[in-house]
């Protein structure tokens, strides 16, 4: 699994307030940033672009055969949804499938070369978070995509961060999924008109940074 990440080209102070025509600049470092660490399509969007389905939420809670500190999400004392509607705007992203990739939820992802599709999102979103936090929007948030237990830790018998008194293995990587916090990222991708696989059952590999 190659890694993506250098140094910061330009560290910024923490923004006092979000100038409009910087803002839509960086924006645009981001999602030029995306496709050349390998993303399919990268789109800068609303928060109002930003699609919540109960349903989807229900799905996850109910997948919860390999669970994670991430799946299921538990946040009992914050909603992920109230958060998201703080921001503004963002990036959206999606890399390219296998078509006859199978969708395997939370469960293990038994093909290496499927894997390695899931930890590119994972990879593209922590190098979009890190690099708006150094362009001084210290508040981005990136969620990917699937279980990370599924993507970082699928030898391992548990999660580690769900064990009293340790601590998770990817800390930097290992995230919150779309799914997971009940986004529907197939809406949002069919609202852009994105290229997506003509096999309904497959899945699509997005994940959504946040930044300010």
């Amino acid at each position: 699994m190659a890694l993506i990440f250098g140094k910061p080209q330009g560290v910024r102070q923490i923004l006092p307030q979000i100038d409009p025509e910087q803002f839509k600049k960086d924006l645009e470092v981001l999602r030029n940033k995306a496709l050349k660490a390998g993303a399919a399509d990268a789109t800068i969007i609303s928060v109002f672009d930003v699609v919540f389905n109960q349903e989807v939420s229900a799905s996850i809670n109910a997948d919860n055969k390999f669970p994670s500190l991430h799946w299921p999400l538990n946040y009992p004392a914050e909603s992920v949804e109230e958060a998201v509607r703080l921001y503004q705007r963002g990036v959206f992203l999606r890399v390219a499938t296998d078509p006859k990739m199978p969708d395997y939820g939370g469960g293990p992802i038994a093909d290496p070369a499927h894997r390695q599709m899931y930890f590119r999102v994972c990879e593209i979103v922590t190098l979009l978070e890190s690099t708006a936090f150094y362009m001084g929007y210290h508040l981005a948030i990136g969620l990917a995509v699937g279980n990370c237990r599924s993507i970082f830790c699928a030898d391992e018998k548990r999660c580690w961060g769900m064990i009293k008194g340790k601590a998770c293995l990817h800390p930097y990587k290992g995230r919150p999924s779309m799914e997971a916090v009940g986004i529907e990222a197939m809406a949002m991708a069919r609202k852009l008109k994105w290229k997506l696989p003509r096999d309904k059952a497959a899945p699509l590999l997005a994940g959504l940074v946040m930044v300010g």
